[in-house]
């Protein structure tokens, strides 16, 4: 789930908007048509071996483990609300699964409308509770097997293993989601500090309209991978939205400067380069950004969108 609400498609977790790999039947999603929807390009990568119940561990455990070969068997073509009301039945059944259950249970509830009311007081508390969450047992062991790819901004998404970390990523995105920007600007500053907290600080700045923010969050980047890329673009963004159009230029350039990076992260430059050019009125050099996106990604709605709103703009 991006932070505008476009739903993407997810193994194992149905509905959710999260890529979800449980290695329970370990399988490859379909390539969505969507460009909100790409996926990994390894996801058996993503596999993690499958732990399970030993021979003396408790019925709590084993139960879950069952819950999880379950709501993962690709034959079991369970909805979002069959999956929250099976966890709901096993956690009256066992008190102390009450953590894993209700942290599975927000991940599919986020794009289910008729959890909408729910889903920030359940967020709120869980996340609240994540340090003593994540020295849950059962999550140690089992969660290990489970790993969301959560899409920070557009062209950089959040691989790891559902950690505090990535717990802390879904989050924000549900908050952003919901317009609660000033929180997840509050939950950022009590994660753990990388390249990804900055790009969703950054991004979320952005969206905030507050440009001198973004520009210190984005402050002495070289373009290293794509995450230093996509940190250089929103910089460009920024400037470019003070009227600062030549800084604004040059930091796509150098976001653009070097090859190797994703596909998708190149094609953010090449999207947010166009704007710039449209407020510098140089609308040709704004159609072939737009245009060599559509080169590698012929379908894609919106940058058609785009390039007929620069067409009426000729007229």
């Amino acid at each position: 789930m991006s932070s505008t609400g476009r739903r993407t498609v997810s193994a194992g977790i149905p509905g959710t908007g999260i890529y979800a790999y449980e290695t329970v039947n370990p399988r490859t999603p379909k390539r969505q048509s969507s460009k909100s929807a790409q996926t990994p390009q390894d996801l058996e990568s993503f596999a993690q071996p499958t732990p399970k119940p030993s021979l003396f561990a408790s019925r709590a455990e084993k139960a879950f483990s069952v819950f999880l070969n379950d709501i993962y068997d690709p034959n079991n073509k369970y909805s979002s609300k069959e999956v929250v009301e099976k966890a709901k039945t096993l956690r009256e059944q066992y008190d102390t699964l009450v953590y894993p259950l209700n942290v599975l249970s927000l991940l599919y509830i986020i794009n289910e409308e008729e959890y909408e009311d729910k889903i920030l007081e359940m967020g709120r508390k869980i996340w609240a509770a994540r340090e003593v969450i994540f020295l849950d047992p059962i999550i140690y062991k089992y969660f290990r097997g489970i790993r969301p790819v959560v899409r920070i901004c557009e062209g950089i998404s959040a691989t790891e293993v559902l950690t505090k970390q990535q717990l802390g990523f879904i989050w924000v995105e549900i908050l952003q989601a919901h317009n609660e920007l000033a929180e997840a600007i509050e939950v950022l500053h009590e994660m753990d500090a990388n390249q990804l907290t900055a790009i969703s600080m950054a991004d979320i700045e952005l969206q905030m309209k507050q440009y001198d923010e973004v520009l210190e969050t984005t402050s002495d980047i070289t373009n290293e991978d794509d995450a230093t890329l996509i940190l250089l673009v929103l910089r460009g963004a920024a400037f470019r939205e003070q009227g600062l159009y030549d800084a604004s230029l040059e930091c796509f350039k150098q976001a653009l400067a070097k090859h190797g990076r994703s596909k998708d992260a190149m094609h953010r430059a090449h999207f947010e380069r166009s704007f710039t050019y449209e407020k510098m009125a140089k609308i040709p050099q704004a159609r072939k950004d737009l245009e060599l996106i559509l080169v590698d990604d012929p379908s894609n709605q919106e940058v058609k969108d785009r390039l007929r709103e620069l067409e009426r703009l000729t007229h």
